[in-house]
């Protein structure tokens, strides 16, 4: 064989060879880039419920903390209701009582139990029959039945008769002071020329004649 044939061969061999070799390495480069991009992608899934959890955790203690100041807020409210109550009950005077019944049955129809509670109780002491048409109302509007019950207690308190007699306290002092006293330094005094004048009566019968 000619030498120019045999390195011809030869050049061919090595091209082929450098060619596989290559090509190998490409393959292998993608197989490669496939198997790392899966790891992440699990790392990822793995992460999600840890953050999901964190939030959680920082859900919770917004919403406990929601609660409690809802709760302050209602209180505070109902306070501010029982006040005014106690306000309206001091501002009684037997003149204003139309105003003073129309606020307290405003609340009455107040959705807390207290608040209606200490409005049924502040009628009840203020003893106006004038109350009733309004209460009848109320109680139509209320669909609790212990909140009916309530109503109709009071309603059947004012419509009970009043058996106290109502005697002005000053004409009964008048009569008092009208009626004359007794003068115990006079009691039992007698005169007391009566005696002496018995005495001599005596002398004068026992004198012979």
């Amino acid at each position: 064989m000619r030498p120019k044939v045999v390195i011809l061969i030869l050049a061919v061999g090595f091209g082929l060879l450098a060619i596989m070799v290559a090509l190998k390495a490409v393959m292998a480069g993608h197989s490669g880039n496939a198997g790392g991009q899966t790891p992440p992608t699990e790392a990822n899934v793995n992460s999600q419920p840890a953050a999901t959890n964190d939030q959680v955790v920082q859900v919770n203690p917004d919403s406990s903390n929601t609660t409690a100041s809802a709760e302050q807020m209602r209180a505070a409210a109902i306070e501010k209701e029982l006040d005014a109550i106690r306000e309206l009950q001091d501002q009684a005077d037997g003149d204003n009582n139309p105003t003073i019944i129309s606020a307290l049955l405003e609340k009455v129809a107040n959705p807390e139990a207290a608040v209606r509670g200490a409005a049924l109780e502040a009628l009840r002491l203020l003893n106006d029959t004038n109350a009733i048409p309004g209460l009848q109302r109320a109680e139509e509007a209320i669909t609790d039945p212990r909140g009916k019950v309530a109503v109709l207690d009071v309603i059947d308190y004012l419509k009970l008769p009043n058996v106290t007699p109502d005697v002005p306290p000053a004409a009964d002092n008048a009569e008092n002071n009208s009626t004359p006293k007794p003068n115990k330094h006079n009691r039992g005094t007698a005169n007391p020329n009566s005696k002496r004048g018995g005495r001599d009566n005596g002398r004068q019968a026992a004198q012979p004649q």
